[in-house]
């Protein structure tokens, strides 16, 4: 945990809230935000989502509504509404436990050998999350205005039947900016599928700040999914931060469709030897959205390996950005890292900035980065249509073809149907 020591600097605006808020976003002079002017993406008055169970009667009604139209029952469901565990719409499945820290000193990210606190490793010539924390302090703004975080913990006895739905639902009365912060510690030899969407149930042009932090011990597995699809004009920021020790493994999978900013920090520190990690993103946007995904990768040892796979079709006013970074400190020897980012452009308004980037401190390795911004191949285009087939539809199947192969690999039937039915059957102009 990266602190929850709440003294605040008095040089901060903290009598009017939206301009305390305002003061920890960072600006496009900042070299990881320069293509993303976060403060044009947040209302000026925005204030910060209070923490509480929920008891308005039309928001219980909304989530009912939810699980019947998303045919969602209970089981191997946790839910949270506005940063609150909700019990009665949860079930906490065998080999997970959950309990809300009360810790009131400053902490790092990573968990002792007892599981019950957390420090940080010997230092390195780079971390990749200090060279992050020093570039923003969105982190330290979720410290400041979460109550408590939620530390989840799967041990040997948990079982990868079925996902373990995570959803963060938000009331969101007026135009709120959220918090919510989760700590997942997977236990020596444990394996965990987790599927994590947020729902907002309230008004639109809201801001969601979420933090999820991993420390995966050693042998354990994480299958991580995310599903990004908000249609209420909301913005969401969201941090991922994973740590792992020896021969542990971890894929983590963010599917982006919808919302007026989508913003995906992912930090990966690999700690211990033989420790393998995937970062593989999919996007589909079509009106006037903005997706930014900034990825680091860091080999602090030897004989581990690592993959990024991004692929984005950007139709309509859509923008984006990719940063990808695959960072090899000294000593890091018999590393494999692969990066590769795959735009699809179907759109003359639509436009993207990558900057893939290769940071090697050690000489016996293998790494390669790759990067391609295309339109849609007029010939094959052209084929389709002289065939009979109208042109939306034959955009559509260009579009399935280039993101196909990010939804085939998924190896849960479960999470590979419902995401097969967002992505594979929208229609682009």
């Amino acid at each position: 945990m990266t602190g929850f020591k709440k003294n605040l600097k008095t040089e901060l605006n903290i009598e009017k809230e939206s301009d305390f808020i305002l003061d920890f976003f960072p600006n496009v002079k900042n070299e990881d935000w320069r293509y993303t002017n976060l403060k044009k993406f947040v209302p000026e008055s925005i204030t910060s989502q209070p923490f509480k169970a929920i008891n308005n009667k039309s928001i219980l009604k909304k989530i009912n509504t939810f699980y019947k139209k998303a045919k969602l029952s209970k089981k191997n469901v946790i839910f949270f509404m506005d940063g609150v565990l909700q019990e009665g719409f949860s079930d906490i499945p065998t080999g997970l436990k959950i309990e809300q820290l009360t810790i009131t000193k400053n902490t790092s990210l990573y968990l002792n050998e007892s599981g019950l606190s957390f420090r940080a490793i010997e230092k390195k010539s780079y971390s990749g999350f200090d060279n992050f924390f020093k570039k923003t302090k969105l982190i330290e703004l979720n410290t400041y205005l979460t109550d408590f975080p939620y530390l989840l913990t799967f041990d040997e006895s948990f079982s990868n039947l079925h996902p373990l739905k995570i959803i963060h639902g938000f009331s969101n009365q007026n135009a709120f900016f959220n918090q919510n912060r989760l700590l997942f510690l997977l236990e020596k030899n444990s394996t965990a599928l987790i599927h994590e969407e947020v729902i907002n149930f309230g008004e639109s042009n809201s801001v969601f700040n979420m933090v999820s932090e991993f420390v995966c011990l050693e042998n354990s597995s994480l299958d991580f999914y995310m599903t990004q699809n908000d249609a209420t004009n909301s913005s969401l920021i969201n941090s991922v931060f994973c740590a792992q020790q020896k021969n542990s493994t971890t894929n983590f999978n963010i599917f982006s469709l919808d919302g007026k900013l989508i913003r995906n920090n992912i930090l990966v520190d690999l700690i211990g030897t033989e420790s393998k990690s995937s970062v593989l993103g999919t996007s589909l946007l079509q009106s006037s959205g903005h997706l930014d995904n900034f990825i680091t990768i860091s080999h602090l040892v030897e004989n581990c390996q690592s993959n990024q796979l991004f692929k984005s079709v950007y139709g309509g006013d859509s923008s984006g950005c990719f940063c990808g970074k695959i960072f090899v400190e000294k000593g890091a020897q018999q590393t494999e890292a692969f990066q590769q980012n795959n735009n699809l452009m179907v759109s003359k308004k639509a436009s993207v900035n990558a900057k893939p980037q290769l940071e090697i401190f050690a000489d016996d390795v293998v790494c390669s980065h790759g990067c391609t911004i295309g339109a849609i191949d007029e010939k094959v285009l052209f084929y389709l249509l002289s065939r009979g087939i109208p042109e939306t539809e034959a955009i559509n199947l260009l579009i399935t073809a280039f993101l196909n192969e990010s939804i085939l690999n998924i190896k849960n039937n479960e999470i590979k149907t419902k995401l097969s039915k967002l992505f594979l059957k929208h229609n682009h102009a």
